[in-house]
């Protein structure tokens, strides 16, 4: 039995940054960040959305284009990094604000940016048994953030990846080919701290170390896409050219250009958006395939793909992925480039006004410019220690 992905979507706030007019600010050369990381914009999320307000736009969203009834979802994961309760999942707020029934098993799963990842593989299992037919809705919604004039504070983002899982899917199979663990601090977040502490240099070690590990595990189809978890596009390249020697790739750079820069498009207009980084990777891929339509499909574009995902701390896993034949139906569904292209700009100054509000913990009710919420969903304020959620 096939077991994958029948249907993804994504949400991103309605509002980005410039980075070379960060740079700017900054006192940086703009090509710092814009090709010395490869990333050009990053979405900002206002001070009304959170962690569960990107879930659940996301959400609704992969639910409504796929056409399913809300009642067929068995089963919720939340992969985020971002919560906003130490007890209290993500997911239960977001089961409520899209309207699913009851009879649902709900939870998150926190690993850093693998998170969603190792919700993806518990769907499957899930699916393959106890789902009986039903759907499994995974979801990595994060908001990274970092401290201002921080050497990760140009690869901040946001944005959330709804997947539904179930068997016989429309879109693509999954398989798990191989995992790594090891205990490292190469990116943590104390409980007591507003920001993450990063060891950069060891961070992309690591990364490079357990991708490594994964792909030896595995015969290699060079007509795959590979798909990577992208905290900044610059690693990524990197890293692959240290890949591609596994397969005795005698040009690393075209190879690159021919299997891997598909997938990392949205990200250099998104930023790193932590668990949901490879999926919207894979939906990248999906998307530059459906844009330029130079084969009949994409099953005679790629042979398959494999999707590495990492989390600090640190996890990876490597899968496998198999296009269905006649997914490009569900591919003309995709408008994460329309989303991106209909963002508002936001001056530095916003944006520095934004932190501010993050950092003391101000309310969503303060207004930066006209900075707000643009899905369904908003983050309404806290009452009695609550957390309120609404529509726009």
């Amino acid at each position: 039995m096939d077991v994958g992905i029948d249907h993804i979507a994504f949400y991103t706030p309605g509002h980005f940054l410039a980075l070379d007019e960060l740079a700017t600010v900054r006192g940086v050369d703009p090509k710092k960040y814009t090709e010395g990381i490869g990333i050009r914009e990053i979405s900002i999320a206002s001070n009304d959305e959170d962690a569960v307000v990107l879930a659940a736009n996301a959400a609704d969203k992969v639910i409504d284009e796929a056409g399913i009834s809300r009642s067929d979802i068995g089963l919720l994961i939340v992969g985020t990094e971002s919560a906003e309760d130490k007890s209290k999942p993500t997911a239960t707020h977001v089961h409520e604000l899209v309207g699913i029934g009851p009879n649902c098993r709900v939870y998150d799963i926190m690993h850093a940016c693998i998170g969603a990842t190792y919700g993806v593989l518990s769907a499957l299992d899930w699916v393959r048994g106890a789902g009986k037919g039903r759907y499994a809705l995974v979801i990595a919604s994060d908001i990274a953030r970092y401290e201002r004039e921080s050497a990760g504070e140009p690869t901040q983002g946001a944005g959330a990846v709804a997947m539904l899982i179930c068997a016989n899917p429309r879109l693509m199979a999954l398989e798990e080919v191989s995992s790594f663990s090891k205990s490292v601090y190469d990116f943590w977040k104390p409980l007591e701290k507003k920001y993450p502490i990063v060891d950069g240099m060891f961070s992309a070690q690591c990364y490079a170390d357990a991708a490594t590990y994964c792909f030896q595990q595995e015969t290699l189809k060079k007509g795959a896409a590979f798909v990577f978890h992208a905290p900044y596009p610059k690693l990524v390249q990197q890293t692959y050219h240290r890949i591609a020697k596994l397969f005795d790739d005698a040009s690393p750079k075209e190879s690159f250009l021919e299997k891997v820069a598909a997938g990392l498009r949205y990200a250099s207009r998104v930023g790193n958006i932590y668990t949901g980084s490879v999926w919207l990777g894979l939906m990248s891929v999906l998307g530059e395939f459906h844009e330029r339509k130079q084969e009949p499909s994409i099953t005679d574009a790629y042979d398959g793909c494999y999707l590495f995902s990492y989390g600090s701390g640190c996890g990876a896993v490597l899968i496998r992925g198999e296009f269905v034949p006649g997914c490009e139906q569900i591919l003309k569904k995709f408008d994460v480039q329309e989303q991106l292209d209909a963002r508002n700009k936001v001056s530095v100054g916003d944006y520095e006004r934004l932190a501010e509000i993050y950092e003391r913990g101000g309310s969503p009710q303060e207004k930066v410019s006209a900075i707000k919420a643009s899905g369904p969903f908003k983050f309404i304020g806290v009452e009695d220690e609550k957390r309120i959620y609404g529509s726009v």
